[in-house]
């Protein structure tokens, strides 16, 4: 879901219910969009507000402080065709992504290197921790927190999301 900024054109409001089979399923994720000057020749600047209030890593990608690290975004390095292009990259392509790329069933591996411990009892048993960490925190901040003080902008969304 998107939502115009009530004063600003070159900002939106979104929110990302996160996909079933996932430590994140069931949350409803907020995020803001500003869209720069150089738009769409760059990309847009995105941060998640759904933080706890600052508490919360939700992934690699994710920043306590409201960071979203992707590649398209330029935000991380990427490889050819993984980052921005003025001629066919999209709002959508970057919100698909988040959904895609970030809100995934094992978040512990999108850290860089920790590929490598994938299939490994250690590995395995980091995984499954951070994951319960993540179904924990998105139950306390995209769920609860999200039906007892909704976004304004997301109060309707929210009500019919639970």
């Amino acid at each position: 879901w998107c939502r115009a900024h009530p004063s600003r054109m070159d900002a939106l409001r979104v929110a990302i219910a996160a996909p079933e089979g996932t430590p994140y399923s069931g949350g409803l994720f907020i995020f803001d969009v500003r869209f720069p000057p150089t738009y769409p020749s760059g990309p847009p600047s995105v941060q998640l507000l759904t933080t706890g209030r600052g508490t919360v890593r939700f992934n690699p990608n994710l920043y306590e402080c409201g960071k979203v690290c992707l590649s398209l975004l330029g935000t991380w390095e990427g490889r050819a065709g993984e980052t921005w292009n003025e001629r066919t990259s999209t709002l959508l392509q970057v919100l698909v992504s988040i959904q895609a790329l970030i809100f995934v069933p094992d978040p512990y591996y999108n850290e860089p290197g920790y590929e490598q411990q994938m299939g490994t009892p250690a590995g395995d048993a980091k995984s499954d921790q951070y994951r319960a960490n993540v179904k924990q925190n998105t139950v306390k901040w995209a769920m609860l927190d999200a039906l007892k003080n909704p976004d304004p902008s997301f109060k309707d969304v929210a009500e019919k999301h639970f």
